[in-house]
Protein backbone atom coordinates (compact mmCIF):
# COMPACT_ATOMS: atom_id res chain seq x y z
CA UNK A 1 0.00 0.00 0.00
CA UNK A 2 0.88 3.56 -0.67
CA UNK A 3 2.85 5.94 2.15
CA UNK A 4 4.74 8.67 2.60
CA UNK A 5 7.64 8.93 4.50
CA UNK A 6 11.36 9.09 5.32
CA UNK A 7 14.29 7.20 4.28
CA UNK A 8 17.59 6.53 5.36
CA UNK A 9 20.23 8.50 3.58
CA UNK A 10 17.92 10.77 2.02
CA UNK A 11 16.77 14.30 2.01
CA UNK A 12 13.29 14.94 1.14
CA UNK A 13 10.40 13.10 1.64
CA UNK A 14 9.44 9.66 -0.48
CA UNK A 15 6.88 7.41 -1.32
CA UNK A 16 6.75 4.12 0.49
CA UNK A 17 5.79 0.99 -0.29
CA UNK A 18 4.28 -0.96 2.24
CA UNK A 19 2.52 -4.25 2.91
CA UNK A 20 -1.38 -3.64 4.71
CA UNK A 21 -1.36 -4.24 8.24
CA UNK A 22 -3.34 -7.14 9.62
CA UNK A 23 -4.69 -8.16 13.14
CA UNK A 24 -2.73 -10.15 14.49
CA UNK A 25 -3.72 -9.94 18.68
CA UNK A 26 -7.43 -9.76 19.90
CA UNK A 27 -7.42 -6.45 21.12
CA UNK A 28 -6.12 -4.76 17.67
CA UNK A 29 -8.19 -2.86 15.42
CA UNK A 30 -7.96 -2.24 12.02
CA UNK A 31 -8.50 1.29 10.61
CA UNK A 32 -8.77 2.82 6.87
CA UNK A 33 -7.23 6.36 7.22
CA UNK A 34 -8.56 9.18 5.88
CA UNK A 35 -7.77 12.66 7.00
CA UNK A 36 -3.74 13.28 7.83
CA UNK A 37 -2.87 16.42 9.16
CA UNK A 38 0.62 17.93 9.06
CA UNK A 39 2.08 20.55 11.52
CA UNK A 40 5.69 22.14 12.84
CA UNK A 41 6.81 19.10 13.74
CA UNK A 42 6.37 16.99 10.13
CA UNK A 43 7.91 20.21 8.54
CA UNK A 44 10.65 19.91 10.90
CA UNK A 45 11.30 16.61 10.10
CA UNK A 46 12.03 17.00 6.73
CA UNK A 47 13.57 20.41 6.93
CA UNK A 48 15.93 19.16 9.66
CA UNK A 49 16.85 16.00 8.56
CA UNK A 50 15.14 14.35 11.58
CA UNK A 51 15.40 10.63 10.67
CA UNK A 52 14.34 9.14 13.81
CA UNK A 53 14.12 5.88 12.40
CA UNK A 54 13.88 2.42 14.22
CA UNK A 55 17.12 0.35 14.36
CA UNK A 56 16.85 -2.03 11.43
CA UNK A 57 14.89 -0.74 9.30
CA UNK A 58 15.84 2.08 6.60
CA UNK A 59 12.55 4.00 6.38
CA UNK A 60 9.62 5.30 8.54
CA UNK A 61 5.97 6.27 7.23
CA UNK A 62 5.46 10.73 8.42
CA UNK A 63 2.06 11.47 10.24
CA UNK A 64 1.06 11.75 14.01
CA UNK A 65 -2.52 13.71 13.46
CA UNK A 66 -5.69 11.29 11.59
CA UNK A 67 -8.95 10.73 11.61
CA UNK A 68 -10.20 6.96 10.20
CA UNK A 69 -12.69 4.38 9.73
CA UNK A 70 -12.72 1.37 11.74
CA UNK A 71 -12.75 -1.60 9.41
CA UNK A 72 -11.44 -4.70 11.26
CA UNK A 73 -11.69 -5.16 15.20
CA UNK A 74 -9.98 -8.33 17.28
CA UNK A 75 -12.12 -10.67 19.49
CA UNK A 76 -11.46 -9.36 22.24
CA UNK A 77 -12.13 -5.38 21.44
CA UNK A 78 -15.27 -3.87 23.16
CA UNK A 79 -15.40 0.22 22.53
CA UNK A 80 -15.32 0.17 18.38
CA UNK A 81 -16.81 -1.78 15.98
CA UNK A 82 -16.49 -1.78 12.00
CA UNK A 83 -17.70 1.67 9.91
CA UNK A 84 -16.87 3.91 13.60
CA UNK A 85 -15.22 6.82 13.25
CA UNK A 86 -12.14 7.17 15.33
CA UNK A 87 -8.72 8.66 15.62
CA UNK A 88 -5.74 6.98 17.28
CA UNK A 89 -2.96 8.48 19.89
CA UNK A 90 0.72 9.01 18.90
CA UNK A 91 3.29 7.99 21.46
CA UNK A 92 3.59 4.58 22.85
CA UNK A 93 5.26 3.59 26.24
CA UNK A 94 8.11 2.13 27.32
CA UNK A 95 6.32 -0.70 29.27
CA UNK A 96 8.40 -0.32 32.20
CA UNK A 97 7.01 2.83 34.16
CA UNK A 98 4.69 3.37 36.32
CA UNK A 99 2.57 6.16 33.55
CA UNK A 100 3.50 4.08 30.73
CA UNK A 101 1.83 1.31 32.55
CA UNK A 102 -1.19 2.97 32.75
CA UNK A 103 -1.86 4.86 29.68
CA UNK A 104 -0.10 8.03 30.36
CA UNK A 105 3.00 7.48 27.97
CA UNK A 106 3.20 11.16 28.06
CA UNK A 107 4.49 11.12 31.38
CA UNK A 108 6.88 8.52 30.27
CA UNK A 109 9.95 7.98 33.09
CA UNK A 110 12.47 5.90 30.91
CA UNK A 111 12.16 8.06 27.77
CA UNK A 112 12.27 4.47 25.83
CA UNK A 113 9.01 5.48 24.38
CA UNK A 114 7.63 5.58 20.32
CA UNK A 115 5.85 7.72 18.79
CA UNK A 116 3.56 7.20 15.53
CA UNK A 117 5.25 9.38 12.96
CA UNK A 118 7.75 11.01 14.81
CA UNK A 119 10.00 8.44 16.49
CA UNK A 120 10.39 4.87 15.59
CA UNK A 121 6.67 4.12 14.53
CA UNK A 122 5.23 4.22 11.28
CA UNK A 123 2.80 7.25 11.52
CA UNK A 124 -0.25 7.37 9.45
CA UNK A 125 0.37 8.94 6.70
CA UNK A 126 -0.76 5.44 4.57
CA UNK A 127 -3.98 3.88 3.84
CA UNK A 128 -4.46 1.41 6.81
CA UNK A 129 -3.04 1.23 10.40
CA UNK A 130 -3.46 -1.39 13.30
CA UNK A 131 -3.10 -0.76 16.88
CA UNK A 132 -4.49 -2.13 19.97
CA UNK A 133 -7.55 -0.67 21.34
CA UNK A 134 -6.11 1.33 24.20
CA UNK A 135 -4.75 3.82 21.67
CA UNK A 136 -7.87 4.44 19.52
CA UNK A 137 -10.67 6.91 20.45
CA UNK A 138 -13.89 7.12 18.62
CA UNK A 139 -15.36 9.87 17.21
CA UNK A 140 -18.33 11.61 16.53
CA UNK A 141 -19.51 11.19 13.19
CA UNK A 142 -20.99 14.29 12.94
CA UNK A 143 -17.61 16.32 13.00
CA UNK A 144 -15.80 14.23 11.00
CA UNK A 145 -14.18 17.19 8.84
CA UNK A 146 -12.85 18.87 11.80
CA UNK A 147 -11.43 16.03 14.00
CA UNK A 148 -8.21 16.17 12.70
CA UNK A 149 -7.50 18.57 14.46
CA UNK A 150 -8.11 16.47 17.53
CA UNK A 151 -4.01 16.08 18.42
CA UNK A 152 -3.14 19.35 18.50
CA UNK A 153 -5.70 20.37 20.15
CA UNK A 154 -4.96 17.45 22.92
CA UNK A 155 -1.86 18.96 23.15
CA UNK A 156 -2.90 22.57 24.39
CA UNK A 157 -5.90 20.55 26.43
CA UNK A 158 -2.50 18.91 28.44
CA UNK A 159 -0.79 21.96 28.84
CA UNK A 160 -4.24 24.23 30.00
CA UNK A 161 -4.33 21.36 32.04
CA UNK A 162 -0.83 21.40 33.81
CA UNK A 163 -1.85 24.93 34.35
CA UNK A 164 -4.78 24.50 36.57
CA UNK A 165 -3.48 21.72 38.78
CA UNK A 166 0.04 23.77 39.24
CA UNK A 167 -2.09 27.06 39.75
CA UNK A 168 -4.54 25.37 42.07
CA UNK A 169 -2.01 26.02 44.90
CA UNK A 170 -3.45 29.92 44.35
CA UNK A 171 -6.96 30.05 46.86
CA UNK A 172 -7.76 32.77 43.34
CA UNK A 173 -6.23 35.23 41.67
CA UNK A 174 -8.92 38.01 42.23
CA UNK A 175 -11.81 39.15 44.75
CA UNK A 176 -13.83 36.30 43.73
CA UNK A 177 -13.55 33.10 45.18
CA UNK A 178 -15.38 31.55 41.96
CA UNK A 179 -12.17 32.44 39.52
CA UNK A 180 -10.38 29.65 41.59
CA UNK A 181 -8.52 27.46 38.76
CA UNK A 182 -10.04 24.70 40.23
CA UNK A 183 -13.52 26.18 39.29
CA UNK A 184 -15.61 26.27 35.26
CA UNK A 185 -14.86 30.19 35.25
CA UNK A 186 -11.27 29.73 35.88
CA UNK A 187 -10.44 32.11 33.53
CA UNK A 188 -12.01 34.99 33.65
CA UNK A 189 -9.91 38.09 35.30
CA UNK A 190 -6.26 35.85 34.08
CA UNK A 191 -4.37 37.90 31.40
CA UNK A 192 -2.66 35.61 29.15
CA UNK A 193 0.46 35.53 26.48
CA UNK A 194 0.23 32.79 23.57
CA UNK A 195 4.03 33.13 22.16
CA UNK A 196 2.89 31.50 18.19
CA UNK A 197 -0.02 31.89 15.89
CA UNK A 198 0.53 29.04 14.28
CA UNK A 199 -2.29 25.77 14.76
CA UNK A 200 -1.27 25.02 18.36
CA UNK A 201 -0.84 28.55 18.84
CA UNK A 202 -4.65 29.28 17.95
CA UNK A 203 -6.01 26.02 19.39
CA UNK A 204 -4.48 27.34 22.41
CA UNK A 205 -6.02 30.93 21.99
CA UNK A 206 -9.43 29.49 21.49
CA UNK A 207 -9.31 27.02 24.43
CA UNK A 208 -8.35 29.86 26.89
CA UNK A 209 -10.68 32.50 25.23
CA UNK A 210 -13.75 29.88 25.78
CA UNK A 211 -12.70 29.82 29.35
CA UNK A 212 -12.48 34.00 29.02
CA UNK A 213 -8.89 34.34 29.59
CA UNK A 214 -7.83 37.82 28.22
CA UNK A 215 -5.27 37.26 25.77
CA UNK A 216 -2.66 37.86 23.66
CA UNK A 217 -0.58 36.45 21.00
CA UNK A 218 2.29 37.14 19.78
CA UNK A 219 4.60 35.99 16.30
CA UNK A 220 6.71 37.43 13.80
CA UNK A 221 3.88 38.02 10.72
CA UNK A 222 2.36 41.35 9.71
CA UNK A 223 -1.14 42.79 11.20
CA UNK A 224 -2.34 41.83 7.73
CA UNK A 225 -1.29 37.93 8.08
CA UNK A 226 -4.19 35.47 7.91
CA UNK A 227 -2.87 34.27 11.38
CA UNK A 228 -3.38 37.81 13.10
CA UNK A 229 -6.59 38.19 11.25
CA UNK A 230 -7.13 34.04 13.20
CA UNK A 231 -6.23 35.77 16.68
CA UNK A 232 -8.62 38.74 16.21
CA UNK A 233 -11.54 36.66 15.12
CA UNK A 234 -10.82 34.44 18.68
CA UNK A 235 -11.60 37.93 20.22
CA UNK A 236 -7.37 38.09 21.27
CA UNK A 237 -5.33 41.03 20.81
CA UNK A 238 -2.44 40.74 18.05
CA UNK A 239 1.30 41.62 18.72
CA UNK A 240 3.61 41.53 15.93
CA UNK A 241 7.14 40.51 18.08
CA UNK A 242 9.50 41.15 14.89
CA UNK A 243 12.54 42.88 16.11
CA UNK A 244 10.87 43.33 19.39
CA UNK A 245 12.62 42.07 22.35
CA UNK A 246 10.07 40.59 25.28
CA UNK A 247 9.80 43.92 26.93
CA UNK A 248 8.75 45.31 24.08
CA UNK A 249 5.82 42.84 23.24
CA UNK A 250 5.11 42.61 26.78
CA UNK A 251 4.93 46.59 26.84
CA UNK A 252 2.61 46.38 23.60
CA UNK A 253 0.28 44.13 25.27
CA UNK A 254 -0.36 46.69 28.23
CA UNK A 255 -1.72 44.72 30.20
CA UNK A 256 -3.31 45.92 33.60
CA UNK A 257 -2.41 44.01 36.21
CA UNK A 258 0.20 41.88 35.03
CA UNK A 259 0.62 38.61 33.27
CA UNK A 260 -0.89 35.20 34.52
CA UNK A 261 -0.55 32.78 32.02
CA UNK A 262 2.36 32.56 29.31
CA UNK A 263 2.08 29.81 26.95
CA UNK A 264 4.96 29.29 24.49
CA UNK A 265 3.69 27.37 21.42
CA UNK A 266 6.55 28.69 18.35
CA UNK A 267 9.68 26.81 19.53
CA UNK A 268 11.16 30.33 19.22
CA UNK A 269 14.08 29.85 21.96
CA UNK A 270 15.43 33.10 22.21
CA UNK A 271 11.98 34.46 23.18
CA UNK A 272 11.33 31.78 25.52
CA UNK A 273 14.06 32.48 27.55
CA UNK A 274 13.83 36.15 27.35
CA UNK A 275 10.38 36.07 29.02
CA UNK A 276 11.66 34.72 32.18
CA UNK A 277 12.42 37.64 33.25
CA UNK A 278 8.82 39.42 32.64
CA UNK A 279 6.97 37.03 34.33
CA UNK A 280 4.74 38.42 36.88
CA UNK A 281 3.94 37.07 40.44
CA UNK A 282 2.73 33.60 41.32
CA UNK A 283 2.83 33.53 37.36
CA UNK A 284 2.93 30.14 35.61
CA UNK A 285 4.65 29.53 32.19
CA UNK A 286 4.26 26.77 30.00
CA UNK A 287 7.03 25.76 27.06
CA UNK A 288 5.56 23.05 24.60
CA UNK A 289 7.85 24.25 21.78
CA UNK A 290 11.23 21.85 20.98
CA UNK A 291 14.08 24.78 19.52
CA UNK A 292 16.01 23.50 16.86
CA UNK A 293 18.28 27.12 16.49
CA UNK A 294 18.80 29.85 18.64
CA UNK A 295 20.94 32.71 19.00
CA UNK A 296 23.84 32.41 21.52
CA UNK A 297 22.60 34.89 24.45
CA UNK A 298 23.70 35.89 27.82
CA UNK A 299 21.88 34.81 30.00
CA UNK A 300 21.73 36.41 33.62
CA UNK A 301 21.10 32.75 35.98
CA UNK A 302 21.23 34.23 38.89
CA UNK A 303 18.25 37.00 38.08
CA UNK A 304 16.29 34.07 36.79
CA UNK A 305 16.16 32.10 40.13
CA UNK A 306 15.98 35.31 42.41
CA UNK A 307 12.89 36.29 40.41
CA UNK A 308 11.55 32.35 40.37
CA UNK A 309 11.75 31.98 44.37
CA UNK A 310 11.03 35.49 45.11
CA UNK A 311 7.78 35.79 43.17
CA UNK A 312 6.32 31.94 43.37
CA UNK A 313 6.84 31.57 39.24
CA UNK A 314 6.49 28.50 37.74
CA UNK A 315 7.98 27.15 34.37
CA UNK A 316 6.98 23.67 33.48
CA UNK A 317 7.81 22.06 30.01
CA UNK A 318 4.06 19.94 28.57
CA UNK A 319 4.93 17.88 25.62
CA UNK A 320 3.23 14.77 24.03
CA UNK A 321 -0.58 13.67 25.25
CA UNK A 322 -2.75 10.73 26.74
CA UNK A 323 -5.87 9.61 25.95
CA UNK A 324 -7.71 11.13 28.68
CA UNK A 325 -6.80 14.73 26.88
CA UNK A 326 -7.26 13.54 23.28
CA UNK A 327 -11.20 13.05 24.99
CA UNK A 328 -10.94 16.49 26.23
CA UNK A 329 -10.55 17.60 22.43
CA UNK A 330 -12.98 15.93 21.22
CA UNK A 331 -15.56 17.37 24.10
CA UNK A 332 -14.29 21.17 22.76
CA UNK A 333 -13.77 21.10 19.07
CA UNK A 334 -17.65 21.55 18.83
CA UNK A 335 -17.87 24.36 21.25
CA UNK A 336 -14.54 25.91 19.66
CA UNK A 337 -15.99 25.80 16.02
CA UNK A 338 -19.44 26.86 16.98
CA UNK A 339 -18.35 30.11 19.00
CA UNK A 340 -15.95 31.19 16.83
CA UNK A 341 -17.80 31.02 13.77
CA UNK A 342 -16.34 27.84 11.95
CA UNK A 343 -12.75 29.13 12.88
CA UNK A 344 -11.58 25.53 12.64
CA UNK A 345 -12.63 25.11 8.83
CA UNK A 346 -10.74 28.44 8.24
CA UNK A 347 -7.72 26.94 9.74
CA UNK A 348 -7.55 24.17 6.74
CA UNK A 349 -5.61 26.90 3.96
CA UNK A 350 -3.85 23.95 2.12
CA UNK A 351 -5.54 20.56 0.82
CA UNK A 352 -3.79 17.83 -0.79
CA UNK A 353 -4.99 14.40 -2.21
CA UNK A 354 -2.34 11.78 -0.49
CA UNK A 355 -0.76 11.65 -4.48
CA UNK A 356 0.27 15.02 -4.06
CA UNK A 357 2.45 14.88 -1.04
CA UNK A 358 5.35 16.43 -2.35
CA UNK A 359 3.35 20.06 -2.83
CA UNK A 360 1.74 19.29 0.58
CA UNK A 361 5.14 19.32 2.29
CA UNK A 362 6.88 22.00 0.02
CA UNK A 363 7.61 25.01 1.89
CA UNK A 364 4.34 26.87 3.42
CA UNK A 365 3.18 30.28 1.45
CA UNK A 366 2.41 32.93 3.92
CA UNK A 367 -1.34 32.31 4.00
CA UNK A 368 -0.84 28.53 5.40
CA UNK A 369 -2.30 28.01 8.41
CA UNK A 370 -2.85 23.96 8.48
CA UNK A 371 -2.22 21.27 5.57
CA UNK A 372 -4.53 18.59 5.21
CA UNK A 373 -3.85 15.20 3.31
CA UNK A 374 -7.03 13.35 2.09
CA UNK A 375 -6.41 9.34 2.11
CA UNK A 376 -9.19 8.42 0.66
CA UNK A 377 -10.04 9.45 -3.08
Amino acid sequence: MLAVGIVKGKEGVHSLDLPKPEIQQPDEVLVRIRQVGLDGTDFSIIRHQLHDIAEGRDSMAMGHEMVGAVEEVGSAVKGVAPGDLVTMTVRRGCGQCHPCLHNQSDMCMTGLYTERGIHKLDGYLTEYAVDQEQYIVKVPPELMELEVFTEPLSIAEKGIEQIRIIQSRLPWTCPHPEHAFTSESWGTCLNALVVGAGPLGLLTTALLRLHEVNTYVSDIVPEENIKAHMVRHLGATYVNARDRTAKEVLDACSIAGGLNIVFEASGAADMALQLINHLSRSSIYVMTGIPREGLLMQIDAAQIVAELVRKNQVIVGSVNSNRTHFEMALRDIGPINSRFDGMLQEMITHRHPLSDFQQAFSDPDAKHIKTVIDIEP
